[in-house]
């Protein structure tokens, strides 16, 4: 029956044990000598039930008898190995023939395991959908850290990375530190002392350092941090490489608690982890390079229209006024001329400077609305292009604030390019609403140019002065159950005669 009961269940990768009526075990697959840790030959004969630790037995026995009425089973339950320590597992008892005896099959799936890979391959779920930047690079990095934590059991992690330089190392995120720890590592770093990660940074390998905190207590260059050492409960720290594209960027270092000793897979498991980040690192400095150069062509936009309009005014005012004086001494009914002059300048650049800093901040978008802001918006073009500008604006929408905003600014910044490029005389805007979200309609009678030429032809874009161009800019926010314009996305179509 043995040699049968091999051939069956010997090369099965969960623990199997046969047993009989008596709760005596028939065989038992090498499996399950792995799961508990000891040798095949001290399992057979032995009461199944021995297995499991007292607490656990009464209900592991009645898993067994159902099993022999017929019944299969299944629970999870604590597995006594060697050593008396506990690790769980999945039992199923399932009811079993052979030679027309009734025995039962007992299965045992190593829970402990499964459990940490469910949780590592769950981190990298959350750490791969996480990666787009939260609020700041430093807030990234201390939601990457947590997270390794939680699915690794470790103590502690932090992220550093290499200066603008690629020189030194820094510490960016953190999880698991108390704020003594952290601010004496940084001193320590500053002093000279060599902070984790660097030899995994300079190596381009992962490093394992086993007693790493008796290693740190007796370097001088970490007395900053030598009393927050002294009472954390890690020893071990794993450091590995950052990289991206080829290049070392910073390190990923996991602090572990005494007696736990990493092994490759959880290694291989961090060395994962850190390609993300470093992809993480690089999206971060990509947006806020972005966003900079975004702030400065704003800033020099604004500096021309100031140029443009606003100094311009005030120049004038300043002739203006200068005549008006010159006239108030030789004939001072001739200075009436000059200060209206002064005046209607004076009131130019108002409207100027009150359309700027609309723009900058449009502050009736939140107090007013969508429909005030647009309308000011048209005003605005009106005032001081003297434009014949003119808005088809429907009741306040119902929409969050951002898609608002959003709506906003691709009017706006149609409304500049016609400016800019039409030499129109009359623009029209025109929002309105349907099944597909919001579209934004502008039309003006300035000079276009052939869609249905080849391009970039120059010669297909000659002026079409008599025939009005319009863009359409259709704006789409799908709508969840109990969340209305949740998310929005924009994307302008082809213009159109």
């Amino acid at each position: 029956m043995t040699d049968r009961l091999a051939a069956l269940f010997g090369a099965a990768l969960d623990g199997i044990v046969v047993t009989d009526a008596t709760h005596r075990c028939l065989y038992a697959n090498p499996a399950v000598c792995q799961t508990v840790g000891c040798g095949s030959e001290h399992l057979p004969d032995r009461d199944v039930l021995t297995l499991f630790p007292a607490p656990a037995r009464p209900t592991i026995q009645e898993a067994l008898e159902a099993a022999f009425n017929g019944q299969a089973r299944r629970l999870i339950s604590p597995v006594l190995c060697s050593g008396g320590k506990e690790r769980q597992i999945e039992l199923t008892a399932c009811p079993i023939s052979l030679d027309g005896r009734s025995l039962v099959a007992v299965f045992l799936r190593d829970e402990t395991e499964t459990q940490r890979l469910a949780r590592k391959a769950d981190a990298m779920v959350q750490i791969v959908s996480s990666m787009s930047l939260a609020g700041s690079l430093e807030a990234t990095l201390d939601a990457l850290a947590r997270t390794v934590v939680r699915a690794t059991g470790g103590m502690a992690c932090g992220v550093a990375l290499m200066d603008e330089d690629l020189q030194k190392v820094r510490m960016t995120g953190t999880y698991g530190f108390s704020p003594q720890h952290v601010a004496g590592m940084r001193a320590a770093v500053r002093a000279g002392a060599p902070p984790p990660g660097q030899q995994a940074v300079q190596t381009k390998q992962p490093v394992v350092r086993l007693n790493a905190r008796e290693e740190m207590l007796a370097d001088p260059r970490y007395a900053p941090v030598h009393d927050a050492a002294r009472e954390a409960a890690w020893d071990a720290i794993v450091s590995v490489p950052l990289r991206y594209w080829g290049r070392v960027i910073g390190a990923l270092n996991m602090f572990y608690p005494s007696g736990r000793n990493p092994g490759q897979s959880e290694v291989d498991f961090l060395t994962a982890i850190a390609d993300q980040a470093a992809a993480a690192v690089e999206n971060a400095r990509l947006f806020v390079e972005a966003r900079d150069k975004a702030a400065l062509e704003e800033r020099q936009r604004l500096a021309r229209e100031l140029h443009d309009s606003v100094s311009q005014a005030l120049y004038g005012i300043a002739l203006g006024a200068r005549t008006a004086q010159t006239w108030l001494e030789r004939d001072p009914a001739r200075a009436a001329e000059p200060m209206d002059y002064v005046l209607s300048l004076a009131e130019a650049g108002l409207v100027e400077m009150r359309a700027l800093i609309f723009e900058l901040r449009p502050e009736t978008l939140e107090t007013e609305g969508l429909v005030a802001a647009l309308d000011k918006q048209v005003e605005a073009i009106r005032a001081r292009h003297g434009l014949d500008a003119r808005a088809d604006l429907p009741d306040e929408p119902d929409a969050p604030l951002d898609v608002k905003e959003a709506i906003y600014r691709i009017a706006q910044e149609g409304l500049h390019n016609i400016v800019k490029h039409a030499k129109a005389t009359r623009v029209d805007l025109r929002l309105r609403r349907d099944d597909e979200g919001f579209w934004i309609e502008l039309t003006d009678d300035g000079q276009g140019f052939d869609s249905e030429g080849t391009f970039p032809d120059t010669s297909a874009c000659a002026p079409r002065v008599s025939e009005p161009s319009i863009w359409v800019v259709p704006w789409r926010s799908p709508v969840l159950p109990g969340r209305e314009h949740a998310s929005a996305s924009a994307s302008p179509s082809q213009p159109r005669r």
